[in-house]
């Protein structure tokens, strides 16, 4: 057998050093892959979810449990309508796998700031707009042009956004959610869609509940500061036969207040419901030209973290649920 001399024994180390290193890389390139696309969730473990408001927050969180990390935009006592972010929530939206926000007119400022936000590989979510069509109430004022001016005589209706204040419609709305969250993140899709079927259970109990609360109500006819409960109306059988304000932050004129006295006076309508988001203001000024017959309650639609009485969605309309008999009785 001829012997090897150094030159071929040099070459064969070589070879051998190669058919070593390529398997390693390899392996790190498929561990780059799967950290990098894998079921969609970061290397942290957790997919950035950003939320308008703290009820849907609740749903991003009863649905996507562990694997979700959920802030929230607009914070307890604020306005939706007009609430500007700030530059620590513009970097989250600018890091979010997953924006939700109730859609249908709520935060109107919503699209803008994402698109500023510079972050166009997140998903954004609609999730009043799940809702069917067939279930939506106008708002008030009820139409606006279809944004091609006047003469193009394209009206487009513009529908309530406060639909998740009532419990069937929500169910929409966290079935959205879910499918969003298997969508970037399907590795985890039965983990969603578990945590999704548990809080629809609990949103069917909530509603059956509410029912039977409201219908034992003495009264049935209310005011409320603007068109926030009437979803909830609608669902429980009351009426709400007025409004303080028409769109979010125009008063009422003084012939407008005076309408609402006469309301309150010939309905026999004994409660104005306020909200934290607002000052009260006009609503105490429409109880005291009532002659006293009227009072002011304060409900609140999108709830407080920190607070144990409104700290979940279930919690929040309990609480409503209360503050509503009260009123009611």
């Amino acid at each position: 057998m001829r012997k090897r001399g150094r030159k071929e024994r040099a070459a064969s180390g070589r070879n051998a050093g190669h058919g070593r290193v390529v398997p390693v890389l390899t392996g790190l390139l498929a561990l780059l892959l799967c950290f990098s696309g894998c079921g969609g969730e970061r290397a942290g473990g957790k997919l950035k979810v950003a939320v308008d408001i703290f009820p849907l927050a609740d749903f991003c969180r009863r649905v996507g449990g562990e694997h979700v990390e959920v802030e929230v935009l607009v914070p307890p006592g604020a306005s939706p309508h007009t609430y500007e972010l700030t530059s620590g929530q513009m970097k989250y939206l600018s890091e979010a796998d997953l924006v939700v926000v109730n859609g249908l007119g709520l935060t109107p400022w919503a699209e803008e700031v994402m698109a500023r936000a510079g972050n166009p590989n997140a998903r954004f979510l609609k999730a009043g707009e799940a809702v069917p069509v067939s279930r939506l109430l106008p708002a008030a004022g009820g139409v606006e042009d279809g944004g091609q001016g006047e003469e193009s005589g394209r009206v487009e209706e513009v529908y309530d956004p406060h639909v998740w204040l009532d419990p069937q419609l929500a169910a929409f709305m966290v079935r959205s959610v879910e499918e969003a969250l298997a969508g970037i993140d399907p590795g985890h899709a039965a983990s969603y869609r578990a945590g999704a079927e548990r809080f629809l259970e609990e949103l069917e109990e909530l509603d059956r509940e509410i029912a039977e609360t409201t219908a034992s109500f003495a009264r049935r006819e209310f005011i409320s500061f603007h068109s926030t409960w009437t979803y909830f109306a609608r669902r429980y059988d009351l009426r709400q036969v007025g409004l303080i304000e028409e769109q979010p932050g125009k008063e009422p004129s003084l012939g407008e207040i005076a309408s609402l006295v006469d309301l309150a006076q010939s309905r026999g309508v004994t409660a104005i419901f306020a909200e934290p988001q607002f000052n009260p203001r006009v609503a105490e000024a429409v109880a005291e030209e009532s002659g006293g017959r009227v009072g002011v309650w304060i409900l609140d639609p999108l709830g407080d973290p920190a607070d144990p009485e409104k700290d979940s969605y279930p919690s929040l309309m309990r609480h409503n649920l209360r503050v509503m008999g009260e009123a009611l009785d």
